[in-house]
């Protein structure tokens, strides 16, 4: 029988992925790392487990922008008779430019990343977890979600999603007396990770800006969130003040802001 605690967390490997997993590392989770890249799987994996000696780590390879994926990833925690305690959704990419020049592939892809694929991870452990009456989701939108955002709109939209479908879910659970809780974390750009180029975003001034965060700090909060049971995190101490001040600052001058932090250098 398991009765360890056991945290699943797409895009476990890298990132905010990482640094979030060694939080729960530390806490004696059993870590489920669902992944795409096998090489950065392996080394990630090694890395951890030289730090954390009794670390356990299972991973899957996954592509999961594939219809099926989230099905995959479910069945395999069955096969191993574990029960998920925190679903963590943080895989994900973004893509920059004008939409008329994206490529259109390519954001259809994210989209079956950041918003399908969540969807149906959400919904397939979350069932079990009512069930249980236990158990917490993480799902990772973005401070892309609070205002439209030019040249990266579709990844914008996405993240939108997610803020509006987790926090909505959470309300549903409330309303049905349901101990499951969801988080929603809103983190500002992250310096530190593989994001900005996979999203060729390399020169864009946000990662560099006024609310730019760290890997480290995200995970941080979001920790600090799932042991406080929040349901809504805004990542990034700065972030958290410009969010406050945003509210009294009109519309058109907010754009402009945005439209400075997401040129690029030059």
């Amino acid at each position: 029988m398991d009765i360890g605690k056991t945290v699943l967390v797409t895009g476990g490997s890298s990132g905010i992925g990482f640094t979030i997993s060694r939080y729960f590392a530390k806490a004696k989770y059993r870590l489920l790392w669902v992944s795409l890249l096998e090489e950065e799987v392996a080394s990630s994996k090694e890395r951890l487990q030289k730090e954390l000696a009794n670390c356990e780590i299972n991973t899957l390879i996954q592509d999961l922008s594939l219809p099926n994926a989230a099905q995959n990833v479910y069945e395999w925690v069955k096969e191993n008779d574990w029960k998920v305690d925190v679903l963590i959704n943080n895989a994900g990419f973004g893509t920059y430019g004008f939409i008329n020049e994206t490529n259109q592939d390519r954001e259809l892809n994210m989209i079956d990343l950041n918003v399908t694929n969540l969807y149906k991870m959400t919904r397939i452990f979350l069932k079990d977890m009512i069930d249980q009456d236990k158990g917490t989701i993480i799902n990772i939108s973005s401070n892309s979600s609070f205002q439209p955002t030019p040249k990266l709109s579709t990844y914008g939209a996405t993240k939108s999603f997610v803020k509006h479908f987790s926090r909505s879910i959470n309300e549903e659970l409330k309303m049905q007396n349901s101990k499951v809780n969801v988080i929603c974390v809103c983190p500002s750009a992250i310096r530190d990770t593989n994001f900005k180029k996979t999203g060729e975003m390399q020169n864009l001034k946000t990662f560099d800006g006024l609310a730019a965060t760290t890997s480290e700090e995200v995970a941080k909060d979001v920790w600090n969130s799932f042991m406080k049971r929040k349901d809504f995190v805004i990542s990034g101490w700065k972030m958290r003040i410009l969010y406050q001040i945003s509210k009294m600052i009109p519309y058109r001058f907010q754009q402009y802001m945005v439209r400075k932090e997401i040129t690029e250098v030059k």
